[in-house]
């Protein structure tokens, strides 16, 4: 199913398209894997040769996340890099920064350049970044700074306080398999990401009968804030009467 070149674009087309070393007749396509021959028809994957992760399914190029920012303009420099968490792959923004600054707004100015699984899971404001001693970014130093992100989190604790709230606490607890969550606690600060945020859009339809929008998570990423968004505005929600004392 290989193309045979970029559309208008022959530099592009000459640089990834290449006769195969097997067989001049036919075409490989440079992906930017690194690879080696190890017997004939087994190639070992070493990496790659840009800096593309890939998180849950999609290949992302960590540098248009950092370059969309940038464009912000109280940040001055930014980093993402993928992290492992429970297991899974996620991306963490560390942004250089001044100013205090509210992660639900920074989301949101990323909601409409990016497609929402390139939206990072943790952000990290710092007002320098650390270095090593021959004065080069110190990656690992950054890594191990995500763990600072669990400040970002209410850490106190809130109950449901009514039937919907009750169901969305319900909803996030099982796709997050994470006991208990409050209605202040931040989808995207407590393990969620892209993948998880298309489970809990589906489920929210599926159990209340209420279409939310992906977009709306980055506005109101809270149980509280999502449940106000749907009881008081276009969703025309309206408790069963079973619910209602």
């Amino acid at each position: 199913a290989l193309a045979s070149g970029y559309h208008n674009q022959p530099e592009m087309t000459q640089e990834k398209f290449k006769p195969s070393f097997l067989d001049e007749t036919k075409t490989l396509f440079r992906t930017g894997d690194l690879g080696k021959q190890t017997a004939p028809g087994i190639i070992e994957f070493m990496g790659r040769k840009d800096n593309q992760v890939k998180v849950n399914g999609y290949r992302i190029d960590p540098g248009e996340i950092e370059y969309q920012l940038t464009r912000y303009a109280p940040i001055e420099r930014a980093i993402v890099l993928p992290v492992q968490v429970n297991n899974q792959t996620q991306l963490s923004a560390y942004c250089q920064t001044d100013e205090t600054l509210e992660i639900a707004e920074i989301r949101e100015l990323l909601a409409e350049f990016l497609p929402v699984y390139m939206i990072p899971s943790y952000f990290i404001f710092l007002k320098q970044f650390p270095l090593t001693l021959h004065g080069k970014l110190d990656l690992h130093s950054l890594r191990e700074l995500r763990e600072t992100g669990k400040s970002l989190v209410n850490s106190n604790y809130v109950a449901p306080r009514n039937y919907l709230e009750s169901n969305l606490v319900s909803i996030w607890e099982k796709i997050l398999s994470k006991h208990p969550i409050g209605i202040f606690d931040n989808f995207f600060e407590i393990g969620g990401h892209s993948l998880l945020l298309s489970r809990v859009v589906t489920r929210v339809h599926k159990e209340l009968n209420v279409s939310v929008k992906l977009a709306d998570f980055f506005k109101v990423p809270t149980i509280a804030g999502l449940a106000t968004l749907i009881s008081q505005t276009q969703y025309n929600y309206q408790e069963p009467i079973s619910a209602i004392p």
